[in-house]
């Protein structure tokens, strides 16, 4: 394949990210190569590594949109609750619909390390986690005891769509996570 210039860096970094969502979400996370995104973009894997420092960067680069989208999200969901019950449950029903609809995705940014770490990642992580933990303040009698409300409601969301995904979580018989859900912040809440 030939040398191309017809894009500049940033829209070459753009049409990279997009590539490698698209290959994710339709292929899954071991999709996501530098082969594999340059073919779909035209260009050659050099390019691709000429934009990006190595596949890890491109991930974080995916996932960061993904948080930011997931971050969106939850500021409009918010925007609309009216009480503390209501934006934790919303919190929780939009982590378990970011799985549902985009389970590639989701893979990506919570069960495959990624060894990339950037202010922007950071950023992108505080855009969300600052959220649920100010969702958590009412409930909590310090900043602190917020902060880590806000860990384990995200590890318990993760954990059941963790062991779903991995067809783990109907051992013995079936459950639905979001009725998991329901119930563990049914006790979570009053708690």
């Amino acid at each position: 394949m030939a040398r191309r210039k017809d894009h500049t860096r940033k829209e070459l970094t753009e049409l990279a990210i997009e590539a490698g969502r698209t290959l994710v979400r339709e292929k899954g996370t071991d999709a996501l190569t530098a082969r594999n995104v340059a073919k779909a973009i035209g260009y050659t894997p050099g390019t691709l590594y000429n934009v990006f420092e190595n596949i890890d960067a491109l991930a974080a680069a995916i996932n960061i949109k993904s948080m930011q989208a997931f971050a969106e999200k939850l500021r409009h969901t918010l925007a609309q609750s009216e009480t503390t019950e209501d934006c934790v449950r919303q919190i929780a029903q939009a982590y378990l619909h970011f799985h549902k609809e985009e389970p590639q995705l989701w893979s990506l940014l919570f069960a495959v390390p990624v060894a990339h770490h950037s202010d922007a990642y950071h950023q992108a992580i505080h855009a969300i986690f600052d959220q649920v933990t100010e969702a958590m303040a009412p409930l909590s009698q310090s900043p602190t005891q917020a902060r880590r409300k806000a860990k384990i409601l995200w590890s318990t969301l993760h954990g059941i769509c963790l062991l779903q995904q991995s067809a783990k979580l109907d051992v013995s018989e079936p459950d639905q996570p979001a009725e998991l859900v329901a119930e563990f912040l049914d006790q979570f809440i009053t708690t």
